[in-house]
């Protein structure tokens, strides 16, 4: 049980924030509202012109800082599970998300089965870190930045009904919560469409890998996750896998 707590502690370090794909720019001025003050970003511009990543992640943060301001309220389902590596059910819980902008998010508890240790100390562990990050814009090495990694562009990709570019993520610095993957960015919207992954660096020694998908879908012109994987490869105790699945979103 040790082994699911210690991994759920560390998936904290590279979630997204939620409905969120890319963390605040903080040197943006903000209205009375608390919303960036930003021009909204070409939503149906081509990306044919980006030739090089450093241009298609500065549209990215453009996108993001769009999606920011326009984003006023959501609310949706989730379903936080976690299995053994037997794909033995350990925990679950359905809760009712609520966001309001600029940074108040609450949860509701709507059912659950399984482990209350799991429930308690995973589940609820992480929703209050995303509440705190959400509130206070914390955990800034976490943002996918070119701060933060090497970006090489590797071809196209089409994913559901969408061109994507396909860039390699490489972190700068092996960190927690910096991860080695792949980034599926759409080429009309420039937003995150898929990420597949592995932490930059292994939490602890009695974990030895830590493998993500986080899978992104538009709604009513925002690009919302749709679901969370996260498989940990743990000594001794084999594997561990946690699911966060988001539904019935609705938007503003």
């Amino acid at each position: 049980m040790k082994s699911v707590v210690g991994f759920a502690r560390h998936l904290l370090a590279v979630s997204l924030l939620g409905a969120v794909s890319i963390g605040t720019v903080s040197s943006f001025p903000r209205d009375a509202t608390g919303a960036p003050t930003v021009a909204a970003a070409p939503l149906n511009s081509s990306a044919e012109e980006q030739n090089s990543a450093a241009e298609l992640f500065s549209s990215l943060i453009l996108r993001h800082l769009w999606q920011e301001a326009h984003l006023v309220r959501l609310s949706g389902v989730r379903t936080y599970k976690v299995e053994n590596n037997k794909n033995k059910l350990v925990a679950e819980e359905v809760v009712a998300m609520e966001y309001k902008a600029p940074a108040a998010e609450t949860f509701t508890s709507t059912s659950g089965r399984g482990s209350e240790f799991v429930r308690l100390h995973v589940f609820q562990r992480l929703m209050k870190g995303e509440e705190t990050r959400i509130r206070f814009n914390k955990d800034p090495d976490s943002l996918i930045t070119p701060e933060n990694y090497t970006f090489e562009i590797n071809g196209v990709d089409k994913i559901g009904g969408s061109e994507c570019s396909v860039v390699r993520a490489i972190p700068k610095r092996k960190e927690t919560d910096l991860f080695e993957g792949k980034i599926w960015i759409d080429k009309q919207d420039f937003a995150i469409v898929k990420i597949t992954g592995r932490l930059a660096k292994n939490p602890s020694f009695w974990i030895k890998r830590v493998d993500f998908v986080r899978d992104y879908k538009k709604i009513d012109g925002f690009w919302l996750l749709s679901r969370e994987e996260a498989v940990s490869t743990v000594r001794v105790f084999g594997k561990e896998t946690l699911t966060i699945d988001y539904q019935n979103y609705t938007v503003n």
